[in-house]
């Protein structure tokens, strides 16, 4: 019986130096990590002094610094030392004569309608049935001036402009002294250009035209003349619409009441279609006047009536 005992203790005996040995290697594993660790941190940390003293040691900064810039007047040399330079005499001008410059007229575009390669055409409305002498005025504007050219309307209207050179053009339509265009058309018109316009003309209206002129504001107590104009608007023989002054009309002034009409209530226009009226301020305001001229009525407001002092501060606004 003895037998089997030994060798379950000889077996036992085997497995706990076999554990022994192996905690033992674990140990020394975890001492060889520890110092490699250790050993790896302070090459890290002595690489990275290595860098930072590239860069902050005393010594590199040495080498870049640049030593102050002195301007004192000690660092000048000495003007007999040598010099790099000198500055010329200058000429004599005193009995030179100034070179005389020829004169070069401005290039101009010639204001010349005629000999061209374009053309402009169209209709005319507005004529009346027995309209004669109708025209279609073409003005060309240019650097060199104006040039014009008038074609006929045709009975049914119509107008052309053949072989003309192109340009800026203003165009209009008349009738003389009967109708006219309001005013003229501008175009630009190329070269080899065909350019269809149409134009319309009317009759000026018949009624009479009225203003107040050369009235300036008047202050209470002085007296003033306020002139009064008639016209109608016509159109000339060449086609423009003015208004021309009517002569012998006899016209009726009535004032407002602050405004006291010292001549005659109706007075008979001259040649320039003006009649005139003496009037004083009596009050300060605002004033009209309600014109009669034949079987028309006009209102129209004249210059107000001023204090003094009114007066005074408009006139110190105007030299102001």
């Amino acid at each position: 019986g003895a037998g089997p005992l030994v060798r379950r203790s000889s077996f036992q005996s085997d497995l706990g130096r076999k554990d022994h040995v192996y905690w033992d290697w674990l140990s020394a594993a975890k001492f060889v990590a520890a110092g490699a660790i250790l050993f790896g941190l302070g090459w890290v940390w002595q690489t990275r002094q290595d860098v930072l003293d590239a860069y902050t040691a005393q010594t590199n900064i040495d080498e870049v610094q640049i030593p102050p810039l002195s301007l004192s007047a000690a660092t000048i040399p000495d003007a007999e030392q040598g010099r790099s330079f000198s500055l010329a005499v200058a000429p004599d001008l005193a009995d030179a004569s100034p070179a005389r410059l020829a004169y070069l007229e401005p290039e101009s575009t010639p204001a010349a309608i005629s000999a061209g390669s374009s053309s402009l055409s169209g209709k005319v409305v507005g004529l009346a049935a027995d309209d004669t002498g109708g025209r279609v005025l073409l003005t060309r504007v240019t650097s060199g001036g104006a040039g014009e050219v008038s074609v006929p309307i045709e009975d049914d209207g119509s107008w052309s402009a053949r072989n003309i050179v192109g340009g800026r053009y203003r165009v209009r339509a008349f009738v003389p002294s009967l109708r006219a265009s309001n005013g003229s058309t501008v175009l630009f018109l190329r070269d080899d250009q065909d350019r269809k316009v149409n134009l319309a003309v009317t009759t000026p209206p018949q009624d009479l035209v009225l203003d107040v002129v050369g009235t300036e504001d008047v202050v209470i107590g002085s007296e003033s003349v306020a002139a009064v104009t008639v016209g109608r608007q016509v159109v000339t023989p060449d086609g423009r619409s003015v208004v021309s002054p009517v002569a012998g009309l006899d016209v009726q002034a009535t004032f407002s009441p602050i405004v006291s009409l010292l001549s005659a209530d109706t007075s008979t226009t001259d040649q320039g279609g003006a009649v005139r009226f003496l009037v004083r301020c009596d009050l300060a305001g605002t004033a009209a006047v309600t014109l009669v001229a034949g079987e028309q009525r006009a209102v129209l407001t004249i210059p107000p009536c001023l204090t003094p002092e009114q007066k005074a501060e408009l006139e110190e606004v105007d030299d102001g």
